[in-house]
């Protein structure tokens, strides 16, 4: 049994029983003298109520684990591990080689992710409190025993270096070819963003290949240009990946290239989004947005909002007659409802109206609590322009 108990002053039996997987500090009676973060059983007025992974380090101290009575073994966590599995059945297979596994609280494993590469997993923790927590054996033998994994890589998801070790398993290379949708694309999961490469958005690549027939397609934040190939696979007659990183743009061409596709209808553009839109650019028929998160904490959401103005205005104005503009967003502190007064406003600003083509966010290996809509982070709406 654990030691550590808490006991809650406020009353959220109701949102915890119904599934809301956080509590922050101040609904805490007191805050327990420990260093690390460990397994706790929670209660309240009425009596026990959960048991969760206590965080000392941060406001947000409970993410919870189980309602079960009896705590959360290893044999437990397993179960978790093959439900997640069985879930993605849908997602894996030949074609699709890369998937995330774990999708922290979603998959009820607060604080953990995994995604799969291949033969290789790469593993992160959301903060030092899940880090402590979490053990690594027991994650890494169930992936090496139960998945096609032979290497396990764990990810330090705060690093400005994004560093990578090997923490089970066989050595492997940084550098992959990956497959998805029978797409090819060269990851790097030491230098890629998240843990190499932005998964969530596979459906939505997808639909932009589908629509892309004979159009041309501007990429801008492009990074290494997942919707640029999707696009030049779809058929486009012309395509641009604009990103102000050098690499980002080397990366965008090898992927086009990898993928067959003819050298003379793509075009990798370094240079500043802002700037580009501010100056003189060409009109395109489609045009898609997926700039990085804008906020990082709730402070930032209202400056968040005008710079998504800002840029979704400017890119508006550059699409052609009867053209199309995709915008996303990645930024948790912008819900759905704030992204379409975004968009509303961005249109009135560039004077185009829209009719709503699509509207979605992340793919199924991306699950969200049905009641935490903060974990519905990812906005795509795809529009068709006047």
């Amino acid at each position: 049994m654990a030691k550590l108990k808490i006991k809650l002053t406020r009353n959220l039996r109701r949102a915890i029983m119904q599934g809301h997987p956080w509590v922050y500090k101040e609904a805490l009676a007191s805050a327990p003298a420990v260093e690390t973060a460990q397994l706790c059983q929670v209660s309240d007025a009425k009596g026990e109520l959960a048991w969760a992974i206590y965080d000392p380090h941060i406001p947000l101290s409970l993410r919870i684990l189980s309602l079960e009575s009896f705590p959360p073994t290893a044999t437990f966590l397993q179960k978790r591990f093959a439900r997640a599995w069985q879930l993605r059945a849908g997602v894996r297979n030949p074609g699709t080689t890369a998937f995330r596994l774990f999708n922290g609280e979603g998959d009820l494993l607060p604080g953990l992710i995994c995604d799969i590469y291949g033969s290789t997993a790469v593993v992160q923790f959301d903060g030092p409190g899940p880090s402590e927590f979490w053990d690594r054996k027991l994650i890494t033998d169930w992936l090496l025993s139960e998945t096609s994994c032979t290497s396990v890589l764990e990810k330090d998801r705060r690093s400005p270096e994004r560093t990578t070790k090997l923490i089970a398993g066989v050595p492997c290379e940084n550098e992959i070819t990956i497959k998805e949708n029978g797409v090819l694309f060269e990851v790097n999961l030491e230098k890629g963003q998240k843990t190499g490469f932005f998964l969530d958005q596979r459906e939505n690549r997808n639909h932009v290949r589908q629509s892309s027939q004979g159009k041309s397609v501007l990429n801008l934040f492009s990074y290494t240009g997942g919707f640029s190939v999707y696009a030049g696979l779809g058929g486009a007659k012309k395509v641009a990946s604009l990103d102000v990183s050098k690499g980002a743009i080397h990366s965008a061409e090898a992927n086009w290239a990898l993928n067959g596709l003819d050298p003379q209808k793509h075009t990798g553009l370094c240079v500043d989004v802002f700037e580009y839109l501010n100056g003189k650019p060409d009109s395109w028929d489609h045009i898609i947005v997926d700039p990085p998160s804008m906020a990082h904490s709730e402070n930032q959401k209202e400056v968040a909002k005008r710079k998504y103005i800002e840029i979704f205005a400017a890119a508006a104005k550059r699409v052609n007659p009867q053209g199309e503009l995709s915008l996303s967003s990645c930024t948790t502190h912008v819900s759905f409802d704030d992204f379409f007064e975004i968009i509303h406003e961005a249109l009135s600003q560039a004077r185009r109206r829209a009719q709503v083509l699509r509207v979605s966010g992340q793919g199924p290996d991306h699950p969200f609590p049905h009641a935490s809509h903060e974990f519905r982070y990812l906005k795509f709406v795809h529009l068709a322009l006047d």
